[in-house]
């Protein structure tokens, strides 16, 4: 429940300590998924299927970066060192979705992130534009700006891939375990994003914003004849929902986390390593 109407808290230090963890884990949990994402989307640079989607690829990566350092950069004011949790983290530090860990191995999985993870993003940052943490309320206006686009491209390119038998199959093979996971991304009835919504530096808990990322992403879904979990015949729901392997604090499922070669280009160890001191 949010509390609208109640002061704000203009810097980190106004934040109460027993919320001070749980704002900063989410802000991490954005820029990390952000960031992850901005790499998947530059890897399709020459070789999504059209020269344009190549072009929207690399205009979509340049965002996301741009997104996650201004994230990275805010928690400089809990206590974080930006350039630490940039360049120095292990794999089992990063606070984003197991969808990236590894890059999808075909053009429908970037589909999949780009209509369903980007948009879960967004519904998350959209629940903070008139959070009660003021800091936030220009840099998430700023970022939803740069978002409409990314929903629309994913929106486009999963109607052209349902247009055949072969593309719906493809895409439902792709979309399903996307689906699902993002619906969880959101966490269950308790933890951090409750605690958040609940003190009103979110407007929103959990199964508000899983509705909200629904009615977003569901009627294209069903327009394109995709079967997934909870859309049938033109109307959806929220499906009940497995928390086995749920690991609430790194929202994700299952103890895995990047490989070797994802960790590596994210932290960007081979540029690191030409400079000079």
């Amino acid at each position: 429940m949010s509390q609208k109407g109640t002061a704000g808290y203009r810097t980190a230090v106004d934040v109460p300590e027993e919320l001070h963890a749980d704002l900063a884990s989410l802000l991490l949990s954005l820029a990390d998924n952000k960031r992850l994402l901005g790499m998947r989307y530059a890897e399709w640079l020459l070789g999504a299927p059209t020269l344009e989607a190549g072009i929207a690829c690399s205009a979509m990566a340049q965002d996301e970066w741009g997104h996650s350092r201004i994230l990275y950069a805010m928690l400089k004011d809990f206590g974080k060192d930006p350039a630490h949790l940039e360049h120095e983290r292990e794999a089992d530090e990063y606070l984003n979705s197991e969808l990236l860990d590894e890059p999808p191995a075909e053009w429908t999985g970037l589909v999949a992130l780009n209509f369903l993870l980007d948009a879960a993003l967004s519904v998350q940052i959209e629940s903070l534009k008139d959070s009660r943490f003021e800091p936030l309320h220009y840099k998430v206006r700023k970022v939803l700006e740069e978002e409409r686009f990314h929903f629309e491209h994913g929106r486009g390119w999963l109607a052209r891939v349902a247009q055949t038998d072969a593309g719906r199959a493809a895409l439902e093979e792709a979309l399903e375990p996307a689906w699902i996971s993002c619906l969880r991304w959101f966490g269950g009835g308790s933890g951090l994003v409750v605690r958040l919504a609940e003190a009103g530096i979110a407007d929103a808990g959990p199964d508000e914003l899983r509705a909200r990322w629904l009615d977003r992403v569901a009627p294209a879904v069903a327009e394109a004849g995709l079967e997934l979990a909870g859309v049938t015949d033109g109307s959806w729901a929220v499906p009940e929902l497995d928390w086995t392997g749920w690991d609430p604090a790194r929202r994700r499922s299952g103890e895995g986390g990047l490989n070797d070669e994802t960790l590596a280009a994210v932290r960007g160890d081979k540029n690191r390593t030409m400079l000079m001191d």
